[in-house]
């Protein structure tokens, strides 16, 4: 008998998953991640996500992924206020995970990909503190 990967999902939001193996790769009707949902997942070397956007309910959820290795986001990244992520070191922080783990992001919206303010798409100023220009917004 085949084992496979067994995904708890309601409304969207992912509750919980249980691995069969160390790769795990999230169904595409995944729109949010609970802050448990990764529990009992230690041995989880690899996780693929390849969504249009997705929501992270709480910080660190990744971190009972404790073997994790590699983990591929293809897709747009909110925090739980709703706020995108527009910078690979604020995500990696969010996440919580291990510098070791490798974080593959792409982003498809055009202002994550130039680099722009999350909020209005305004430019940043570079700096310890990114403000963006237009809004005076922090990101």
């Amino acid at each position: 008998m085949e084992h496979t990967n067994q995904f708890e999902l309601v409304a969207g939001v992912l509750q919980r998953c249980t691995p069969a193996g160390t790769k795990l790769v999230l169904p595409e009707e995944t729109r949010a991640i609970a802050e448990h949902a990764f529990s009992g997942c230690d041995k989880v070397t690899e996780i693929e996500i390849s969504v249009l956007q997705l929501q992270l309910l709480a910080e660190h959820c990744f971190s009972a992924c404790t073997a994790l290795r590699r983990l591929s986001l293809w897709c747009e990244v909110s925090d739980a206020a709703g706020v995108r992520f527009s910078s690979r070191q604020t995500l990696r922080r969010y996440l919580g995970v291990p510098e070791e783990t490798e974080v593959e992001w792409e982003c498809p919206t055009v202002w994550c990909m130039e680099d722009r303010c999350q909020f209005c798409g305004g430019t940043l100023r570079n700096g310890f503190l990114r403000v963006c220009i237009f809004c005076g917004r922090m990101n």
